[in-house]
């Protein structure tokens, strides 16, 4: 099998404006590498507002596993999603996230830029595969709409 690169990025990133309600909104990914004996081996963090993006050194068919953590005011949320490398990174873009969803409200403001209310963290990851995210493709807007069970996940129990 061939090495390849895997590219994960926070989402939202930059181009997001949540509205200044003074509601807390945390967001935290944990990446890892499954390891030929089957045991996980971290490969880097990401957090809400990261502008950088991970580069983990996954096999094409490797195993990527990513544990996703959110808060939105007195509520968190917990996800555990796994990504396989498929080394093709134009068609195969994901985002999986977890939250109680966002909207966009209406455009104000002398820049018109979109603000969204309510709260949604997690990954966007280009070059694997997984059926537990939304695939990105001809999406319009800077976040994506989610269909049940495509990330948007209930809060924990703890």
């Amino acid at each position: 099998m061939k090495a390849d690169k895997v590219t994960l990025g926070c989402y939202p990133r930059d181009d997001v404006s949540w509205v200044k309600d003074g509601r807390i909104r945390e967001g935290s990914a944990t990446v890892s590498v499954r390891q030929a004996d089957g045991s996980l081996k971290p490969a880097g963090e990401v957090t809400l507002g990261d502008l950088g993006v991970l580069k983990p050194d996954v096999e094409v068919g490797g195993e990527l596993v990513i544990e996703l953590r959110a808060r939105f005011e007195s509520a968190v949320f917990n996800r555990r999603v796994s990504f396989i490398a498929s080394g093709d990174e134009s068609s195969d873009v994901f985002v999986s996230a977890v939250g109680p969803g966002a909207h966009a409200e209406p455009k104000a403001g002398l820049f018109k830029r979109t603000r969204y209310s309510g709260f949604e963290f997690g990954v966007l990851v280009m070059a694997a595969t997984t059926e537990q995210g939304t695939r990105v493709s001809s999406t319009s807007g800077p976040l994506v709409d989610h269909g049940p069970g495509h990330g948007v996940a209930a809060p924990s129990s703890s």
